[in-house]
């Protein structure tokens, strides 16, 4: 009977060993799930554009998050683009990281469609002009509005570049308000803080949010007095570079295939669209600040990042909504395909876990033309390492396609925030068996059938076998009356 109970327990123990090792080697060779490329040799998906021109790594590991905060509407390496629209992502967002490179691809997918919808409201249906509305249509609409949006892109953003306006929207691509910006950092903003491991921790804030506020204000206020003295000569200047771009957009729509009645209407829109971008690109480096945490944190250490917008930012909002208003020409009425909204809403993530980000406001705010707005956010220091932080900006727009959207900014208020975090050995020891403990688990249990279980049976055999450390040598055991 004993000798039948060890085989059972070996046979048991040789079964739970396989079983566990089996189970490591699933459990390290399992990873994510992998999408199949695009074949086509003309197209290729946008994590590819992305990652291809990027000396930043791979924006994979991003995915999720810039889906979930709305950034892109699916993921990146299920939208496909040609190898113009990747171009064009490239072109709109020159040295930009992958974060900006996505957004980009965002907007590029949602004005395309809004641009279609322009085009085909103009011509009722039948874009290319042959007289009916069918399939063929779509296809056209889809290339001569990415052909209507890139050609008055070039055209406006040609215009700022060479100076030939006078301070208007187009003009601002390069504007930042000094003064503001300056008494920002003097004032309202204290210094970044910067310590050794040692010493490193939250950075101070003395300075009240009500002075803060009234200080943004007051500035804002003063570093955009000139510019208002000269909004009579920018307007003329902002018709001029409009119309041009409207005309140009025009064209590149015709040659795409559209009839002249969509190709009106795209152009329009186009044009709108465009303006757009460069209002919220004014808006990004002329009244947006942002003061991050302290680049060196301790471990489980916290500091405070916050985001101002100042009220003149309703100003260029504003402006753009009488620019649009005052369009001329064929197609007018698509003009009206986009209005800037005065919601704006800041997106913040870290690259990892080794940031833990809080919000201390509501996420989505109106830009006010009394005070600033600010958003402010919690960094928690989880992790040893150095980890950076991203920041996008959303605007609410309304479109005649779709209703209320929101559109990103194709900048960031800032380039590569590293916050380097310090910690002990044994904190790292620690949190490294926190973060992998479902692999030393099968190990463990590897072990205990490996080694741990045969030692247990032989002590057993050895502790029970005739003349052993259990029985009595050379002695006979007492017959109890069982056979």
């Amino acid at each position: 009977m004993s000798s039948h109970l060890q085989r059972s327990l070996l046979l048991a123990a040789g079964f739970a060993a396989e079983v566990a090792v089996t189970g490591l080697i699933l459990l390290s060779c399992t990873g994510p799930a992998t999408v199949e490329k695009v074949a086509d040799e003309n197209t290729l998906t946008a994590e590819q554009c992305i990652d291809n021109n990027s000396a930043a790594g791979s924006i994979e590991a991003l995915e999720g998050s810039l889906v979930n905060a709305g950034i892109v509407d699916k993921d990146l390496d299920e939208i496909t683009l040609s190898q113009d629209m990747c171009k064009e992502v490239v072109e709109r967002t020159p040295g930009g990281s992958p974060v900006e490179r996505a957004a980009a691809v965002g907007n590029l997918t949602q004005e395309l469609r809004i641009i279609e919808n322009s085009m085909e409201e103009a011509s009722q249906g039948d874009v290319d002009g042959d007289g009916k509305a069918d399939t063929r249509d779509k296809k056209v609409a889809a290339s001569a509005s990415f052909a209507a949006s890139r050609a008055a892109r070039r055209t406006i953003t040609g215009a700022s570049e060479e100076g030939r306006t006078d301070g208007g929207i187009t003009a601002a691509l390069d504007a930042r308000p000094v003064a503001y910006l300056a008494q920002q950092q003097t004032t309202s903003v204290p210094a970044q803080a910067s310590s050794s491991p040692s010493t490193a921790g939250p950075t101070s804030r003395p300075t009240a949010e009500s002075t803060y506020e009234s200080t943004t204000a007051a500035a804002a206020a003063s570093a955009t007095a000139s510019a208002s003295a000269a909004a009579g000569g920018a307007q003329q200047a902002d018709d001029s570079v409009r119309d041009e771009a409207r005309d140009d957009a025009s064209k590149a729509a015709r040659q795409a295939g559209a009839s002249q009645k969509a190709a009106a209407g795209g152009s329009q829109c186009a044009t709108t669209v465009k303006l757009a971008d460069v209002t919220l690109r004014r808006l990004l480096r002329g009244y947006v600040i942002f003061e991050g945490p302290a680049r060196e944190l301790r471990w489980n250490d916290h500091d405070e990042a916050r985001l101002a917008v100042a009220p003149k930012a309703l100003g260029s909002i504003e402006e753009l909504r009488r620019e649009v208003g005052s369009a001329e020409g064929a197609g007018k009425a698509e003009a009206d395909c986009m209005h800037l909204g005065t919601q704006i809403e800041p997106i913040m993530l870290s690259n990892d876990d080794g940031l833990g980000i809080d919000w201390h406001d509501s996420r989505e705010k109106a830009v006010r033309r009394d005070t600033s707005v600010t958003w402010r956010w919690d960094i928690h220091a989880s992790q040893s390492g150095a980890h950076y932080l991203i920041l996008n900006l959303k605007q609410r727009v309304n479109t005649q396609a779709g209703g209320e959207m929101q559109r990103s900014f194709e900048e960031s208020p800032f380039d590569d925030y590293f916050v380097r975090v310090h910690a002990t050995r044994r904190q790292i020891f620690t949190d490294f068996l926190d973060n992998n403990w479902q692999v030393f688990v099968p190990v463990f249990l590897t072990l205990l059938t490996a080694i741990v279980i045969p030692l247990v049976v032989f002590w057993w055999r050895r502790r029970n076998r005739p003349g052993g450390p259990g029985g009595v040598s050379g002695q006979t055991p007492p017959n109890d009356g069982w056979m």
